[in-house]
């Protein structure tokens, strides 16, 4: 499990950290509002850039300008590594796609299996919602952690895979996941 958790700067930008568990962050990401660009820094110094508009598709590249992927949004979303196979797609739960606490999310492989979920989190009170028993063994370790209401309209997100992803899965769904926090881009229809 990868949780970002949202919070205000000093500059008024919003910035993202990114956990995989207690300890040193994962990665922090920064949003420029000004270029509609966002900086994910991993704990290894390495950057990806996340360049978001509102009409055209989600570019992601790394901090030299190598292309990574890019995310095609419309009332689903889909994520298309640079050499032109599809990643993951972005559907919103069969279920409960939207309460007021979260949006939540399956992430789908080219096949149409499940392969994760993000849930986008809204509330504090998201924070400490479980999935519906469902993989409770990967949240655990947040439910004490709720935290303050922060004056953004996404608190956070948490991301949960069902088996182990490469660098390349990983940068792209990080990315998703400052698109939709902080740069607050839609994925599914239910989010606009």
């Amino acid at each position: 499990m990868i949780e970002g958790r949202v919070l205000h700067t000093t500059s008024t930008a919003p910035e993202i950290t990114f956990r995989s568990g207690p300890g040193a962050p994962l990665a922090t990401a920064v949003h420029n509002a000004a270029s509609r660009k966002h900086r994910i820094t991993y704990a290894d110094k390495s950057v990806v850039w996340v360049e978001s508009k509102p009409t055209d598709p989600t570019v992601i590249t790394r901090g030299d300008g190598t292309a990574i992927g890019t995310v095609l949004r419309a009332d689903t979303s889909t994520a298309v590594a640079s050499t032109g196979g599809t990643l993951c797609h972005f559907l919103p739960h069969p279920d409960t796609p939207r309460t007021p606490d979260l949006f939540r999310l399956l992430l789908l492989d080219r096949s149409g299996n499940k392969t994760g979920r993000l849930e986008i989190i809204r509330t504090p009170a998201g924070w400490a919602m479980g999935y519906n028993g469902e993989d409770a063994r990967d949240t655990t370790l947040w439910w004490d952690r709720t935290g303050p209401p922060l004056p953004v309209p996404i608190l956070g997100t948490r991301l949960v895979m069902n088996r182990p992803i490469d660098r390349v899965e990983r940068d792209i769904l990080l990315a998703a996941c400052v698109d939709m926090a902080i740069g607050l881009q839609p994925y599914v229809a239910v989010m606009k």
